[in-house]
């Protein structure tokens, strides 16, 4: 039997796909790019952790296979397509193929958009086919694998699951400052990003969205922390190991801004109707939007520049 969807959490969704799609038209929208730049990554993190379940008679391999037919079948699925969509058009047609034609499908196998952190000198950029934003479905589907091992250690008590992330945490911070390369898979990022997965398991167990909810000076305090720390913090980019100033901060930051995006998402549902409907609606659907969206931006603005309106 399918359970309920929570239309709230569908919401949450669509506001993160939404930021998204604001910021990579590469324009700047001012502080709603910056503020939006701190939570779209982390709040599908916290809200995967908010729907996740240890269920003790799933073993390691079953919650694998799942996940993978959630995320890594159409990972690798959109990805091939944008790769013999480019294939066809820049190689094939014009009959320049080479080994250098093949190259993106090892971006696609590493799954990162490039082998070193932003900013360095000669970086090699991996994803060229239009496919970078996807490599977050192989950073989702690690630190699913890992935050089902550490709430399987921990029983499922939220007390010895924030110990094993102390440590996990630590881990990706010393890969972080020690390791020469992004990780494939964003695996570094993965092992960081638990803590928001663990972040959203701690307001589901303790149904804190629903409890702050209509309580003005709780939130109101909350998004004056939330917009500090972020000044604080600076811009960040978790696709390329950009955490800002500070990786221990951003978790704070980005924690905030989703728990913020998360409360705005309950008031869309109570209070705007057919419009909360309509997000919840590009909320199911984030999954195609987020691995085609850049694809269309290409077309559209082929499209202008044909018409002169480019």
């Amino acid at each position: 039997m399918e359970k309920k969807r929570i239309l709230w959490i569908d919401i949450a969704k669509a506001l993160g796909i939404l930021v998204v799609l604001m910021v990579h038209t590469g324009k700047s929208f001012g502080l709603a790019s910056f503020f939006g730049g701190m939570f779209y990554m982390p709040v599908f993190f916290v809200l995967a952790g908010m729907t996740f379940r240890c269920k003790n008679e799933e073993s390691f391999g079953s919650f694998a296979r799942k996940k993978a037919r959630r995320l890594l079948v159409p990972y690798f699925g959109y990805s091939l397509f944008l790769f013999l969509v480019f294939f066809v058009k820049n190689d094939l047609l014009a009959g320049q193929v080479s080994g250098k034609s093949f190259f993106p499908l090892l971006g696609i196998l590493y799954s990162r958009n490039c082998l070193f952190s932003a900013g360095t000198p000669d970086n090699l950029y991996f994803m060229q086919i239009l496919n970078a934003p996807a490599w977050f479905l192989t950073c989702l589907f690690v630190s699913y694998l890992a935050f089902w091992l550490l709430m399987r250690a921990a029983k499922g008590e939220l007390k010895k699951a924030l110990y094993l992330d102390l440590f996990v945490l630590a881990v990706s911070v010393l890969v972080h400052y020690l390791c020469p390369v992004l990780l494939p898979w964003s695996i570094d990022c993965a092992l960081y990003s638990v803590s928001f997965l663990l972040f959203g398991q701690l307001l589901s167990q303790k149904n804190l969205v629903e409890k702050l909810y209509g309580r003005p000076l709780p939130l109101l305090a909350l998004a004056a922390a939330f917009a500090a720390l972020s000044f604080a913090n600076g811009s960040v980019n978790m696709s390329v190991a950009d955490y800002g100033h500070s990786m221990i901060l951003y978790l704070f930051v980005g924690g905030l801004g989703s728990l913020l995006a998360m409360e705005l998402s309950v008031f869309l549902e109570k209070h705007t109707g057919p419009f909360g409907k309509a997000c919840a609606f590009l909320g199911r659907h984030t999954l195609p939007v987020l691995c085609l969206h850049l694809l269309v931006y290409s077309v559209i603005g082929t499209v202008l520049g044909l018409l002169g309106l480019g």
